[in-house]
């Protein structure tokens, strides 16, 4: 996999302005942690470099498809946001990944790759497609799993990380509502089968996962209670047990939403 580097030169005071408040990592010592968890913490910090960094692809492309769907204007500033974001969660990403011993690299491969189906309809439909599926589902439940992270992480530079992200993603899930709102109003309704298939589609390895991970654990257990894991919260991470119990908390409020869009049967 080729690594990720910083150029340097005239482009650094930029990518300083871009990050703003987030530059800058508080002190991290390896000592701090559980030896046990830094192997493990590594694997899924690098794991969230590439996952940020196909984020920042799948914004560009959104605002691509703002534009060929001839949007409102001022819509584009949202959408110029989403991707300012997301450069700025993968340098945070690449930054701990670094502080903690690893080598965060691009994914493999590298370019976005969608398939003939999707690429081949039309930019309004694109545009709603991407704002459905990554802004309205995965972005919600996304600042969903980091905002009980950030609220048990006890060390400085992960919580920053975490903090930092959360501060941006909080606002992700307000602009993709108003946006699916307002697109689903240029289709006819009887697309609307089409669009919630979409949903279920996106919501469904959400619950299948979540499922899988509670299959094993009893009933008595499956509260957030139960499952304290400061060391792993420490590092920012999670069980997955712990993961599909803050899903099936936020789903609730994500299907009123949903509901309230005429999105979910």
């Amino acid at each position: 996999m080729k690594p990720i580097h910083y150029a340097g030169g005239a482009f650094a005071p930029l990518h300083d302005a871009l990050m703003g408040a987030a530059a800058g990592l508080p002190p991290l010592d390896l000592a701090d942690f559980d030896p046990g968890l830094l192997p493990h913490a590594r694997a899924v910090w690098a794991d969230r470099v590439r996952t940020e960094f196909r984020s920042i692809q799948i914004t560009t492309r959104f605002l691509s498809e703002l534009v060929g769907a001839g949007e409102a204007l001022d819509i584009y500033a949202g959408a110029v946001d989403l991707v300012a974001d997301e450069v700025r969660h993968t340098a945070l990403c690449v930054a701990l990944l670094r502080a903690l011993g690893g080598r965060p690299a691009l994914p493999e491969p590298a370019r976005l790759a969608d398939p003939p189906r999707f690429i081949d309809a039309p930019m309004p439909e694109r545009a709603l497609t991407t704002a459905i599926g990554m802004l309205l589902i995965n972005e919600t439940l996304s600042t969903a799993f980091i905002r009980d992270l950030a609220a048990r992480c006890t060390h400085p530079a992960v919580h920053h990380v975490l903090t930092a992200t959360l501060a941006d993603e909080d606002g992700h899930g307000d602009f993709g509502r108003a946006y699916v709102a307002r697109a689903l109003g240029r289709f006819p309704r009887s697309t609307l089968p089409s669009w919630r298939h979409l949903v279920r589609q996106t919501l469904e390895p959400h619950r299948h996962n979540a499922a899988r991970a509670l299959a094993d654990v009893p009933p008595a257990e499956q509260h957030l209670d139960a499952h304290p894991e400061p060391a792993r919260a420490a590092l920012g991470l999670f069980t997955p047990v712990r993961q599909a119990l803050v899903f099936r908390a936020a789903e609730p409020a994500l299907c009123e939403t949903l509901r309230a869009l005429d999105l979910l049967d």
